[in-house]
């Protein structure tokens, strides 16, 4: 008698198509006759010897094309970067030092963080607007011709927002509009520019679609009431910027960053400027509060890699506004924002909240608008938790005269050192150790093929 074994044909697995769900990028809403002039303008200007021209994923099926014409026109050295080290939109000028790059020309969706080791020139996408449909849409939305308006807009419609500002100031007058900081200017707020300092009796519109890019910025203003004009779909509807169930898992996590012993900080960017000024700064409230931290540097964060850190009670990412991360609900452990643990921490924000919610770090930096800083304010030695409902200490933050915080007193005649990694040392699995020059090479053998279910050397029935 004989039996099949039960499981699903290798040949439906192997030949499984994987939707994409992403919008397919055309070539002409990324790269012309125009921008392969501006390009190659600028290399020629400066006479840089190696460039690198850092493509998004989606982008990648274009890049021979738009480099070997940048190398015939422009004469010069010419570098693909893909796979970036952290987030697509952030510049990466470590992929680039490796071939002593003079500069980068960065494709597609930017974040705009200031960088500052290398000159970087911004390709954004050109997708489809009109700008009839858009006014049409904002004159049957807003009645009163008075209004004030303030508009933003996704970079992949930088090239027609000129025309499209002009048409709407015509027709409102009281119409301004951010600018993207770029080309040297100093950002007001993200990587916007804008000629009003308090937006709170405007109506805000964002033309682009409903992504991290507008959920940074509504977080970030106050205004009267937000309108989203997508161009796909050619809507332009009213929004909330966050629910209050968002908000509240937001201020649970604080109070989680209250109760911790140890953090992690993830450092998401290795290139925005200030990021080693804030990791310094989270360090030292960390110590005020004789909290253990360890600074960790993994690229491309995702649960499967902070979950080889049970010992760490919360994680803080410094790195790009643009990250997505703090929505995932994958993580074992709270992974949460600067502007939060700066919340939890900083005795300065006692009893405060804020009106607005930052996702860009510099903000927190000196001459940053969300800056705070109190040598006098200190939180209560004994507190209560809101999550477990125990009495927590609060150290004081004053450090001994003699600068040592290593010693930790036990008993009457006994003395206990104490340090961050003893918790990783008592560990009785620390990991696979490689042993180098214990054991002695190993010789190449055939491996196994096929996939996981069924490999091509087991049988494809079983007789019984």
């Amino acid at each position: 008698m004989s039996s099949t074994i039960f499981c699903s044909n290798e040949t439906v697995t192997l030949e499984r198509t994987i939707e994409n769900t992403d919008q397919e990028i055309k070539l002409d809403e990324i790269w012309n006759e125009a921008e392969l002039q501006r390009c190659t303008s600028w290399i020629k200007t400066h006479a840089f010897k190696n460039v690198c021209l850092q493509f998004s994923d989606e982008l990648l099926t274009f890049s021979i094309k738009i480099t070997a014409e940048i190398r015939e026109k422009s004469e010069t050295n010419v570098f693909i970067l893909g796979d970036t080290s952290y987030g697509a939109c952030c510049v990466d000028e470590i992929a680039a030092s490796h071939i002593q790059a003079d500069a980068i020309i960065h494709f597609g969706n930017a974040c705009l963080s200031k960088v500052t080791r290398l000159p970087v020139l911004y390709v954004f996408h050109k997708f489809s607007f009109d700008t009839g449909d858009f006014l049409q849409n904002v004159e049957a939305q807003v009645t009163d011709r008075d209004a004030k308006l303030m508009v933003f807009y996704d970079v992949g419609y930088y090239y027609a927002i000129d025309d499209a500002f002009a048409a709407l100031k015509k027709v409102f007058g009281n119409a301004q509009i951010g600018k993207l900081a770029i080309d040297g200017v100093e950002p007001d707020i993200l990587c916007w520019s804008m000629d009003k300092s308090s937006t709170e009796d405007f109506t805000c519109i964002y033309i682009g679609n409903d992504n991290q890019s507008f959920f940074n910025i509504s977080m970030g203003i106050k205004c009267q009431k937000w309108l989203l004009y997508n161009p796909r779909s050619r809507e332009l509807r009213e929004t909330t910027i966050a629910d209050s169930r968002w908000m509240r898992k937001r201020y649970f996590y604080i109070e989680k960053c209250k109760d911790a012993q140890s953090i992690g900080i993830v450092v998401g960017t290795l290139t925005t400027k200030g990021y080693l000024e804030m990791v310094h700064h989270i360090q030292e409230m960390a110590k005020n509060r004789e909290v253990r931290s360890y600074m960790i540097s993994v690229g491309k964060v995702n649960p499967a890699k902070l979950a080889n850190f049970m010992d760490i009670d919360c994680f803080v990412l410094v790195g790009c506004p643009e990250n997505t991360l703090y929505n995932s609900k994958e993580f074992y452990k709270p992974l949460v924002s600067v502007f939060e643990i700066e919340m939890a921490w900083n005795p300065a924000w006692k009893d405060q909240l804020p009106d607005t919610y930052c996702t860009d770090f510099t903000q927190l930096l000196p001459n940053g608008k969300l800056y705070k800083r109190d040598e006098n304010a200190k939180f209560d030695e004994n507190d209560i938790s809101l999550v477990s409902g125990r009495v927590r200490h609060i150290a004081s933050g004053e450090k001994p005269e003699n600068g040592c915080q290593q010693l930790q007193e036990l008993s009457k005649n006994q003395v206990a050192v104490t340090q961050a990694a003893d918790v990783f040392n008592e560990r009785s699995w620390k990991g696979l150790d490689p042993e180098l020059g214990k054991n002695d090479p190993a010789k190449i053998e055939q491996g196994r093929k096929g996939i996981a279910i069924r490999y091509e050397e087991n049988p494809k029935s079983v007789d019984f």
